[in-house]
Formats: structure tokens, sequence, C-alpha cells
């Protein structure tokens, strides 16, 4: 084994100790392609009408080209206020950025 610039062996860290994002189990997956804005946010509040606190859905808006106007602008938005009640909380997908995990609250 080579041995690094302050003379020692370099640390060999397993495969299963290093850190990678965390998965969470998805109770159901919401396409929102080709939706409109007013459409998606319709969708949007008609899965979390259906689903038990606890539950995870992941909403897929895609990237976006994250103007104020973007279907995922405007669902974050209502995340953090319309449906503050409905929403335990909510964050980016790690594995997907143009993806949102929503845990209902």
């Amino acid at each position: 084994m080579k041995k690094a610039r302050n003379g020692r062996k370099p640390r060999v860290v397993p495969a299963s100790l290093t850190p990678r994002a965390p998965e969470f189990p998805v109770d159901e997956d919401l396409d929102l392609h080709g939706m409109a804005v007013d459409e998606a946010l319709v969708a949007v509040e008609a899965l979390l009408r259906r689903h038990r606190a606890g539950a995870m859905v992941r909403l897929i808006h895609g990237h976006s080209n994250r103007g104020a106007d973007s279907i995922r602008a405007r669902v974050r938005l209502a995340l953090a206020s319309v449906w503050r009640g409905r929403v335990k909380r909510f964050r980016a997908d790690f594995h997907n950025p143009g993806a949102t995990l929503v845990e209902v609250g």
C-alpha cells in the first residue's frame, strides 16, 4: 500500500460506511410533467387529502427554469404556506433534484 505524503498509510473507508443520501420509502409518486401550474396545484392538494399523517409522497416536477411561475416554485410555495397544516416537512429529493419529497402531517 502506498504511503501518503505525511508517511502514514492512507485511510481506507469501507463502501458500507461512506456517507450517502438517505432513502425514504415513498407511498406514492405524483408526476406533474405536462400539467399547467393550476392543474398541478389541484393534483397535489388531492394527493395530500388522500394520505394520512406520516405518509411520504414524491412530487415529480422536473428541474424547471427556477422561475417564480414554475410548477416547482409554486408547489413549494404552497407547501410552505397554504398547505402548512397538512405538511410536516418537505425537501428536494437527494436522488432527483427535479422532485420534492413531502411528509404529510
